[in-house]
């Protein structure tokens, strides 16, 4: 099928923890810090996957859409300042996070603060990144770091802030790439997390300290205890697609040189990587844990590649703003449909879950099978850009900066 593609990327599970500190309970936040415990809420509906949602529902402040999480009830939005948690069967406002340090906010087009949710030792957390700038002090003079918010995800309280220098090289954040800081990924208490076009970090969240640094290395995907990513480009503007141990960040395999590469995470069983190969044919793979390349075909890719786990069994890429769409199956990789086909546009998708595919054609909300491909909905309200069984999250209409959580109503 990709052939046909023509017009149209912890350590070892930390053993549960990192060694030396798995069973520690992490520090806790400041009492100002945390949110007053959460009152028993109403009981929201639950349909699994949702396909029709609410056409109004209860705005939670303003993010763009990649800076958005869906856990049950409860929506982290991450916005430019400050990171909001909301009940959103109840309506309830958990808690409102900022950084300790001034985020930078300068140029909030280039900015991005996904959160990502990390299980350690069983205890369900989500971190958010943020660029902040560390004022001057005495001779020291004022300089950019990363800081980690670390929450607890079941009732939003923050369990503590981790501080990560910048290299000093990488400039202001605000300028270094359009995702210039971002959490790959996360094992245990260890965190992956990029830090401009080519810098990776691997922190312990529990203790605060750097596992290891790479400031030639750009991380794409956690694949069990290996990261797998990108290295600098050569004197000829090539890369390494490479796997590094999550432990110390040794090298475990180089899998291809290419150029023009793009990676895309793509659930539990492999990385999506399309570029360019020696002879200038474009080519298309999926790299697994080990670095063995399964599926390589060359054809006409476009550029543009991102790729959605649906947290089940079905990955669903993307080349370019909207077409063309694929999807694989996300533990063998194989083929299941493609779009646009004979007939059928492709739409452009805003999130996968649980066997749907959400997105838009022509600006109007669509759902698919994600199995299948075939239209499952036509009408479901909105195109969420996070969903779970109770509802999902899209951008306002009228106010594109700001969340809304829709109900699911079947």
């Amino acid at each position: 099928m990709r052939a046909r593609l023509q017009a149209a990327a912890v350590i070892v599970a930390l053993a549960a923890t990192v060694a030396g500190c798995g069973d520690d309970d992490p520090p806790s936040a400041p009492a100002s810090a945390a949110a007053p415990s959460p009152a028993a809420t109403p009981s929201a509906p639950a349909f699994d996957p949702p396909t029709r949602f609410g056409p109004t529902g209860t705005a939670l402040g303003e993010a763009r859409p990649g800076d958005v999480l869906l856990r049950g009830t409860t929506a982290f939005v991450a916005g430019d300042a400050r990171t909001t948690v909301v009940d959103v069967a109840g309506g309830r406002q958990l808690s409102v996070l900022t950084p300790k340090q001034a985020p930078i906010t300068r140029n909030p087009a280039a900015a991005g603060h996904r959160p990502v949710l990390i299980d350690p030792s069983g205890r369900p957390t989500v971190v958010v990144p943020y660029a902040v700038e560390i004022p001057a002090s005495g001779t020291v003079a004022s300089r950019q770091a990363v800081e980690l918010l670390v929450i607890d995800a079941t009732d939003g309280r923050l369990t503590t802030t981790v501080t990560v220098d910048a290299k000093p090289a990488e400039g202001d954040f605000s300028l270094v790439a359009a995702d210039p800081v971002r959490v790959v990924g996360g094992r245990g208490t260890a965190v992956v997390l990029g830090i401009g076009k080519q810098v990776t970090v691997v922190v312990d969240v529990s203790t605060g300290n750097t596992l290891w640094r790479d400031d030639d290395f750009a991380a794409s995907a956690l694949l069990g205890d290996t990261v797998v990513g990108l290295t600098a480009p050569d004197a000829r503007y090539r890369r390494s697609v490479t796997g590094l141990a999550l432990l110390d960040g040794a090298e475990r395999w180089s899998a291809l040189s290419v150029a023009d590469a793009e990676l895309a995470a793509a659930g539990p069983s492999f990385v999506v990587a399309v570029g360019r190969q020696n002879d200038g044919k474009r080519f298309y793979a999926l790299v697994k844990k080990d670095g063995t390349l399964v599926n390589r075909t060359t054809g006409e890719y476009r550029v543009g590649l991102r790729c959605a786990y649906d947290e089940a069994a079905v990955t669903v890429c993307a080349l370019g703003n909207s077409e063309p769409l694929f999807a694989l199956d996300s533990t063998t990789g194989d083929d299941l449909w493609q779009l646009p086909a004979t007939g059928r546009r492709a739409p452009r998708m805003t999130a996968a879950w649980h066997g749907a595919v959400y997105g838009t054609v022509n600006g109007a909300a669509v759902v698919l099978d994600a199995r299948t491909g075939l239209d499952r909905s036509v009408s479901p309200g909105v195109a969420p850009v996070a969903v779970t069984a109770h509802g999902g999250l899209a951008a306002d209409p009228s106010d594109g900066g700001t969340m809304v959580f829709h109900p699911a109503l079947g």
